[in-house]
């Protein structure tokens, strides 16, 4: 409601200046950039060149007009992108909350600006020097992202409600840095085209703008890359063993919720489910006839197994974009009580990430699949029992009353 009278007063109070044919351009640009958004693998986030568009609709035609037309501009956009992937009224209810969260960041940010002094180009540059006005076009952005991303990553969380706030708004954050970094310099660069050239800076601005989007989607397809990587050596894991073939989603969704309910920071649950997919690749150097052996591994094949967590985290340390994963791959099998693999590492000394790993490893291992050295898999309550039996031995404490907490759960869910 506030965003609809925001958007209200603005289309009233800037109606004379919509008359201008330069706003049909600027308008233009920013119905575009909606319609092609760059979105990033693996999140809810997507970057979009709507901002600097709309920065320099706000320095050379004020507050009003800019509201009014750049949102009607993505408000029809997400009508038209959205249309085939909701009902009818689930896509004027998402449409208008979008709308209106725009409609807020823009004319806080544009308040803001104005309060600490900036200036409308339209009124002339003035006596400032250009950094200045750089300065309060990065502080403008900064505003506006901060405030569009906190609120989208809000109706985000609302609506998939497997994953908390801070981490969607995390993810939003994280990956539209590229985007907040070019925004204030091309919104600049837009609006003093415009204001020197007129009609032909108009003409100009679409280069950088192409430029700028181009450049957001390399960036995205950077990150798709490392995606595809840990799909491929997900998948190559379990081609070359068939055993892991549900074990590692199972693994990684478990780490996901336990990791969730210990409320670990948010760049460790943005990671913990590639850390479940990867545990175990380390195994692709153990031969087939080790890993299926049916009775007791001798010596030599049980230290070739030991090997497994450091071999997964040399392949993993290759990936700078996983390099945070890497400890965690490497403890998976470390024990509070020293006696784990491959560091003989104690409580304290465990990160806790690896902790949530080795419960959610062994607990699907029990109960999960028919192993080569178990004819039948135990069943959830045994394996639950098997669980506490090794708290502070085998498991950290901590980690298994979360564990407990969310079988219990899953538990009451299965009921209802």
């Amino acid at each position: 409601m506030l965003g609809l009278i925001v958007f209200v007063t603005a289309l009233v109070c800037g109606r004379s200046d919509i008359k201008d044919p330069a706003i049909g351009v600027f308008f233009i640009l920013v119905f575009l950039a909606e319609l092609l958004p760059v979105r990033f693998p693996g999140t809810a986030a997507e970057a979009i060149m709507t901002l600097p568009v709309a920065l320099s609709l706000f320095l050379s035609h004020g507050t009003s007009v800019m509201i009014a037309a750049s949102t009607v501009a993505v408000t029809g956009a997400a009508l038209i992108v959205h249309r085939k992937r909701y009902s009818p009224v689930r896509l004027i209810d998402l449409t208008s909350y979008h709308a209106s969260m725009y409609v807020l960041s823009v004319a806080v940010a544009s308040l803001v600006y104005i309060l600490a002094g900036g200036h409308i180009l339209s009124e002339g540059w003035g006596s400032s020097p250009g950094w200045l006005y750089l300065v309060y076009c990065y502080m403008w952005v900064f505003l506006c992202t901060t405030l569009n991303a906190a609120f989208d990553a809000l109706g985000a969380a609302l609506y998939r409600q497997d994953l908390p706030w801070r981490v969607v708004f995390a993810q939003y954050i994280r990956w539209t840095i590229p985007n907040y970094i070019v925004t204030a310099p091309f919104g600049l660069l837009f609006a003093y085209l415009y204001t020197s050239y007129h009609i032909y800076g108009i003409l100009a601005i679409i280069i950088p703008f192409l430029v700028g989007r181009q450049a957001l989607n390399q960036y995205a397809n950077e990150l798709g890359t490392y995606r595809e990587t840990i799909t491929t050596l997900g998948s190559y894991m379990q081609h070359y063993h068939p055993y892991t073939k549900g074990h590692l989603e199972r693994v990684a969704d478990l780490a996901t919720e336990v990791a969730k309910e210990l409320r670990l920071r948010t760049s460790s649950l943005m990671l913990i489910r590639d850390a479940g997919i990867l545990h175990d690749i380390g195994k692709v150097g153990v031969s087939e006839e080790i890993l299926d052996k049916e009775g007791k591994l001798t010596d030599e094949e049980w230290n070739i197994i030991r090997q497994h967590p450091a071999r997964g985290a040399e392949i993993i340390a290759q990936l700078r974009y996983l390099e945070p994963i890497v400890p965690w791959v490497r403890g998976h099998h470390e024990r509070p009580d020293g006696r784990g693999y491959p560091d003989a590492l104690k409580d304290g000394q465990i990160p806790i990430e690896a902790a949530v790993i080795a419960v959610a490893d062994a607990f699907d291992a029990m109960a999960g699949v028919k192993r080569s050295y178990r004819e039948v898999p135990l069943t959830e309550d045994q394996a639950i029992d098997q669980v506490r039996y090794g708290v502070g031995t085998q498991f950290d404490p901590r980690v298994v009353k979360a564990f407990l907490r969310v079988m219990a759960r899953r538990r009451e869910e299965e009921v209802e």
